[in-house]
């Protein structure tokens, strides 16, 4: 008897402490507007952001992977870096990777956006990139997405590439 009191306890903690956990993650794939000092872009529902990502000022990915061969990347991927070469220099750096070139816009304000594919080992992922020239810098905002299911995460991608601004 003296140890089912103390063990009725523990098992009402654990269940407390595994409902707080379960909700905190939940909350992790909700809907949120990033905003620092320099950009704003808005994470969509059933996305998270990574901490400790490196040489980046922001990155999100959908929790789903691909299928078959692409078992191990994810559905969509959202990066932003922010470099000190010229909008020339990072448009061509991104030609020179990609498998093709879809299409290119030069838009007023000196900015550009590309689309472009990339294939690896049979695995196709388009992306879709915003590049913005602001002073000394270009921010570099790309939407990665596997071929295979872009078509089902188009909303996401939308809200990605609609909703990034650079201040």
């Amino acid at each position: 008897m003296e140890i089912l009191i103390p063990g009725l306890a523990l098992v009402a903690l654990m269940v407390y402490v595994s409902t707080r956990i379960k909700r905190s993650a939940a909350k992790a794939f909700d809907e949120e507007i990033v905003e620092t000092d320099e950009f704003t872009v808005t994470k969509p529902e059933g996305f998270i952001m990574p901490a400790g990502a490196k040489g980046v000022a922001f990155v999100a990915h959908s929790k789903e992977f691909g299928t078959d061969k692409a078992d191990s990347i994810r559905q969509v991927s959202a990066e932003l870096r922010i470099h000190t070469r010229s909008l020339e220099e990072v448009r061509d750096s991104i030609v020179g990777e990609a498998s093709k070139v879809v299409s290119e816009q030069h838009l007023v304000n000196r900015s550009i956006i590309l689309e472009t594919e990339k294939t690896d080992n049979g695995i196709v992922l388009e992306m879709e990139y915003r590049l913005i020239e602001k002073g000394s810098r270009v921010f570099e905002f790309v939407v990665a997405a596997l071929s295979e299911t872009k078509e089902e995460q188009q909303r996401s991608i939308d809200t990605f590439l609609t909703s990034f601004e650079v201040k």
